[in-house]
């Protein structure tokens, strides 16, 4: 039997879970609110197990997006999820919420067409401040079944972001106005653009990276599990000297004074 597999995506306003066999999505449910993670997972995964008839203990492995997002709803996502393998012999791997938002247009069809190999896909999250958590991604024959980066996670102003792209990109984000207007008059080269609800990161994608990781052999213990946040808090910033955790991407503008 495949591997049964909860994954769960809180990175940002948008809560989902997805129950998989393998690589196959048995199930996707999406909470019908914003910003309510912490009432909402449980009973979400509840009502999911009921939907595909397994009990708690059915399950052998965890799927997590650990960020960029939200330092709130990240850690409602990873404490959910260490708190439901306690005790369990659940195999658990870490998924970057922007990777699983490009495997998402990477691997379908759209208005009837597939994303030809070597198309490069940028994932934008809004940070605040005039930034942007952003990575980049294409597929093709040489990449395997994984994705190959074009573009380095991290924190980025609009204008260093195009400077780093030399490329015709696909734009996803569910910013639909913000990145827009932000990034009018940069230079960044737009192939196309996925906006919206269409481009919110989603369980089932946690899910399907996440099945990829365990057959190769990268599962590891649930408490091993860490949030990726990119960016430091505000306070930590100052006191560290840098606006990113070490060894993360920060090409942003440096304040004056």
């Amino acid at each position: 039997m495949s591997l049964r597999l909860l994954a769960i995506e809180s990175a940002t306003d948008w809560l989902s879970i997805a129950f998989l066999e393998g690589d196959d999505v048995v199930l996707l449910c999406e909470a019908e609110g914003i910003r309510q993670h912490a009432s909402t997972l449980m009973p979400l995964i509840d009502r999911g197990l009921a939907k595909v008839d397994w009990a708690i203990d059915d399950i052998q492995a965890v799927a997590v997006s650990t960020g960029p997002g939200s330092f709130t709803s990240l850690r409602i996502g990873l404490a959910t999820a260490k708190g439901l393998a306690f005790g369990r012999d659940w195999q658990a791997v870490a998924v970057s919420t922007l990777e699983a938002m490009a495997l998402s247009v990477l691997s379908e069809d759209r208005a009837g067409e597939a994303v030809p190999d070597g198309q490069g896909v940028v994932t934008l999250l809004d940070a605040r401040r005039g930034e942007w958590y952003a990575g980049g991604w294409t597929r093709s024959a040489a990449s395997g079944p994984g994705l190959e980066p074009i573009l380095s996670e991290g924190l980025y102003a609009p204008g260093h972001l195009a400077a780093d792209l030399s490329r015709d990109v696909i734009v996803v984000s569910p910013d639909r106005a913000d990145w827009r207007r932000e990034f009018e008059g940069t230079g960044l080269r737009i192939a196309a653009a996925i906006e919206g609800e269409a481009a919110r990161p989603r369980a089932d994608w946690v899910g399907r990276l996440g099945a990829s990781r365990l057959a190769r052999g990268e599962g590891g213990a649930a408490e091993e599990l860490a949030a990726r946040y990119l960016r430091r808090a505000e306070a930590e910033a100052k006191r560290l000297g840098g606006p990113v955790e070490v060894g993360e991407v920060a090409r942003i503008d440096e304040p004056e004074g």
